[in-house]
């Protein structure tokens, strides 16, 4: 049999060798808990929005709070990581981003649900989150050795896409069993465990000299002009974007989708988040077991087009079914196009600029979501949620038509990365 032999079970095994290393193996564990508690907050901070409100725009606003602070901060970002000990601007993220989530922790034991302060602490979470994300993606090569990253990236997409699953899964029972202020705490504590296993940690080594703090400005722009000058770069930051600004918010609406369009409560909404999250598992255990070097122009086309027919299929339908089943397969599309990018740029962009080129793709990775939650919760009340997914499904296709032949034919003059 071709599965379960000898061979195959090795060839698996390889892909895994990176927690061979002692600071990797604690890293992951660590980031793992922590990316699981990121997930209890974001969902915890949906549903009281919704709660409160019963507004779309309300969660689109939240939504767009925690992430729109990539899209100002990415550049300083990843001069921090190329710059700064990665391991000192993860621990001092972790603190705030644990301050953030004691605070609203606290307001709601006191019986304030004010959503201003929700968004206050949602906006310092997002900041944190910000400036912590080049740093923590770059580090990844400090802490293997070069034969080892491959399979050092795989691991850290799926340690990223496993939170997606389990942490909206966890925080659906916890939601209906305790309240919201209990995913605020959880997400403290697991902030506080990833700060302990950071501590234990050496400091990572420095990728470049310490630039002068007048030079900040131009480096933080390098990142943005390297893309722009490497052709197969553009092409995927284009159609990533795409798909980013276009569908990736729709989980971030999962709450008014299920309740407006598919007259589920709590559970239908947790249901819907856990159905994107297995997708994305499901999404990231499959890359991790196929070459990531082969077909990857074809791949990110392939799924970005999948996700937006999942989102115009989404606006027409009425069956709980069938939303489960497309929240998973729009899960496991959007990660499939995500890991291909991450991919390509640890093996590809040198050390002294992987940072910054991190902190590029984060912009697209988090602030993209952000804007998509924030223009589809405002456009619901408009014309419709069903017209809002529609038209983020259709501007996607439209935008994915027009450059995915141009794409392509980029990509394919890499020869080895075909």
């Amino acid at each position: 049999m071709r599965f379960f032999s000898p061979r195959w079970l090795a060839r698996q095994a390889s892909r895994f060798d990176a927690l061979a290393c002692r600071d990797f193996r604690r890293f992951t564990y660590g980031n793992g808990v922590s990316l699981i508690g990121t997930w209890l907050q974001r969902v915890g901070a949906g549903w009281l929005a919704w709660e409160v409100s019963r507004s779309s725009v309300w969660l689109g606003v939240v939504a767009f709070a925690d992430l729109f602070p990539t899209l100002l901060l990415a550049p300083l970002a990843g001069v921090m990581a190329d710059r700064c000990d990665r391991r000192k601007v993860v621990l001092y993220c972790q603190c705030v981003a644990m301050a953030a989530a004691v605070l609203q922790s606290g307001l709601l034991l006191a019986g304030s649900r004010s959503l201003a302060w929700l968004l206050v602490t949602t906006s310092i979470a997002g900041i944190a989150n910000a400036l912590c994300q080049p740093a923590r993606m770059a580090w990844i090569s400090s802490l293997v050795p070069q034969r080892r990253l491959a399979s050092a990236v795989a691991i850290n997409s799926l340690c990223f896409n496993l939170a997606r699953f389990a942490g909206p899964a966890v925080a659906g029972v916890v939601l209906l069993e305790f309240g919201t202020v209990a995913l605020f705490g959880l997400n403290a504590l697991s902030y506080s465990v990833f700060i302990v296993v950071l501590m234990r940690m050496p400091a990572a080594p420095m990728p470049a000299g310490t630039a002068p703090s007048a030079r900040w400005l131009g480096d933080a722009l390098e990142g943005f002009r390297y893309v722009g000058s490497v052709a197969y770069l553009r092409g995927v930051f284009v159609v990533t974007a795409a798909s980013a600004v276009c569908i990736r918010g729709i989980p971030e609406l999962a709450p008014a989708i299920s309740e407006q369009l598919l007259q589920q409560g709590p559970r239908g909404f947790a249901s819907l988040v856990a159905a994107a999250g297995a997708g994305a598992l499901a999404g990231g255990a499959w890359f991790g077991g196929r070459d990531g070097a082969r077909c990857v122009a074809t791949l990110i086309g392939r799924h970005v087009l999948a996700a937006s027919l999942c989102a115009l299929a989404l606006a027409l339908t009425h069956d709980f079914r069938l939303a489960l089943a497309l929240f998973f397969a729009m899960g496991f599309s959007v990660v499939v196009t995500g890991i291909g990018a991450q991919t390509l740029i640890h093996l590809s962009v040198p050390e002294h600029l992987r940072g910054r080129v991190l902190g590029a793709y984060g912009v697209i990775f988090r602030a993209g979501p952000a804007l998509s939650a924030l223009w589809l919760g405002t456009a619901a009340p408009l014309g419709g949620l069903r017209v809002a997914l529609g038209l983020g499904g259709l501007l996607c296709l439209a935008v994915c038509f027009v450059a995915s032949d141009r794409v392509r034919r980029v990509l394919r003059k890499l020869a080895w990365w075909r």
